[in-house]
């Protein structure tokens, strides 16, 4: 983390938020080191696979909302570049973070153990090579999307989209699906993608609530409440269709995934985390005045990133041989808030709000 970074995200964020995102970082780090040394390397770095999947699934679906935008020749592509900008600012890190969840994936994966380092290195050669690939792609999309009136970026902006699709599907094969020995849902990939795409959409509305008022913010924002409203129905569209089947067969090997998120403490978090990503969103977001007002779409938006915040923990670590005693907990949330230290501190350093923003980004 350069003082570059920590200068241009204090002219952004405050210096309040700087000095916050930094200590958290430090503090990440710091836990993940005493995690992997002193026999907490399962809890330690299997909340470091959450928060890596939720936050570089952000990155990578805030550049491929501003890619479909483009596609769609729609009229607010300005409201979107800034995040998608704000995301890719993220993807050296999160490469990085890959490397050292990929590398040290013997002392937290369960199919690792064992399994030999032929089958490490594949699957370290794979998903490294697959998201440089899909961030190289990214950046060239921005690229293109800065340099002119973005009739040329258009092309990259299809490229980017299939790269996201596959390369976020492979982080949920190898990073969620392959943790536990129950049968594989189909449903997981398209499922993880498209939440990240859901969430890509809440931080954009977010922004959109908290940024500058003009006249036509009114009608972006009831734009963006409209679509956030339907991706929350299709999110639950695609949960409904993990849960049927499982439900419906009733096989052993298929519904010991479900059940364990449906025994103790996950049972919680699996109730509010439907309650925050698909009961609440849905009734707030009826009406059209919550969708075009900026605390009501930014309470909306805020639920949403919350709760599939929460949902990536369901992801993970029901799979993994965690007890999640008093010390575990306070572990995985320093390692937690590491990551969103992190992640604030590099889009922060990016980002530039509509009317600030750097010439070309839009």
């Amino acid at each position: 983390m350069t003082v570059s970074v920590l200068r241009r995200c204090e002219s952004t964020l405050g210096p309040g938020v700087t000095r916050l995102g930094a200590a958290a970082t430090a503090i990440g780090l710091a836990a993940l080191a005493a995690g992997v040394l002193f026999g907490f390397a399962t809890v330690s770095l299997g909340t470091l696979a959450v928060s890596w999947l939720f936050f570089a699934g952000v990155a990578a679906a805030a550049v491929a909302f501003s890619a479909a935008v483009r596609c769609s020749r729609a009229r607010w592509v300005h409201v979107v570049s800034p995040v998608a900008e704000a995301g890719a600012a993220f993807f050296p890190f999160a490469l990085a973070l890959l490397a050292v969840l990929l590398v040290l994936a013997g002392l937290w994966m369960p199919g690792a153990v064992g399994a030999g380092w032929g089958s490490a290195a594949r699957r370290l050669l794979r998903d490294l090579l697959a998201s440089a690939l899909l961030f190289a792609s990214g950046r060239r999309y921005l690229r293109r999307a800065r340099a002119g009136d973005g009739s040329d970026s258009t092309p990259a902006a299809v490229v980017y989209l299939l790269f996201y699709a596959a390369v976020l599907s492979l982080w949920a094969i190898d990073l969620v699906m392959s943790l536990h020995e129950w049968a594989p849902s189909t449903v997981i990939p398209p499922y993880y993608f498209m939440g990240a795409f859901l969430a890509a959409i809440a931080l954009v509305a977010l922004a959109e609530s908290v940024g500058r008022e003009d006249a036509a913010t009114a009608a972006t924002r009831q734009d963006l409440g409209k679509l956030l409203f339907a991706m929350v129905i299709m999110w639950g569209y695609l949960l409904w269709s993990a849960y049927l089947p499982v439900w419906y067969g009733n096989m052993p090997d298929e519904t010991g995934q479900l059940l364990a998120r449906w025994q103790g403490g996950w049972k919680v978090v699996t109730l509010g985390m439907l309650a925050a990503v698909l009961v609440f969103p849905f009734f707030f977001l009826l009406p059209e005045r919550t969708k075009r007002g900026r605390k009501t779409l930014a309470a909306a938006a805020l639920s949403v990133l919350t709760g599939l915040f929460g949902e990536h923990f369901l992801l993970v670590l029901p799979s993994l041989p965690v007890h999640l005693d008093a010390p575990s907990i306070l572990l995985g949330a320093c390692v937690t808030a590491g990551v969103i230290g992190l992640f604030v501190l590099t889009a922060g350093a990016a980002f530039r709000p509509r009317g600030g923003a750097r010439s070309g980004t839009s």
